[in-house]
């Protein structure tokens, strides 16, 4: 399981690291198996809208670039200020 670094935007997770400015993700809590049903994996989609504007920290899997992070879990949340610390960084 990796960890990333992100921001959430419009529901959305944005990955800042390890790879800065790589994609942008939903989050879901499902294994990814070799084929998969999308209806399958939307169900199982994590609610970001309470971090909605913040810096958060996940782990999960992202095996394909395609718009999902698997096995995803939010580890951690930042504060304010921390928020636009991150966010002038990687400006």
């Amino acid at each position: 399981m990796d960890k990333f670094l992100g921001i959430v935007k419009d529901g959305r997770f944005s990955i800042l690291l390890p790879r800065p400015q790589c994609c942008t993700v939903r989050l879901t809590r499902i294994i990814k198996p070799a084929s998969i049903a999308e209806d399958l994996v939307v169900s199982h989609e994590i609610n970001l809208a309470e971090y909605e504007g913040k810096v958060i920290m996940v782990s999960g899997a992202l095996p394909d670039h395609k718009g999902w992070l698997y096995e995803a879990t939010v580890i951690d949340q930042s504060g304010p200020i921390l928020t636009e610390v991150v966010k002038e960084l990687f400006k």
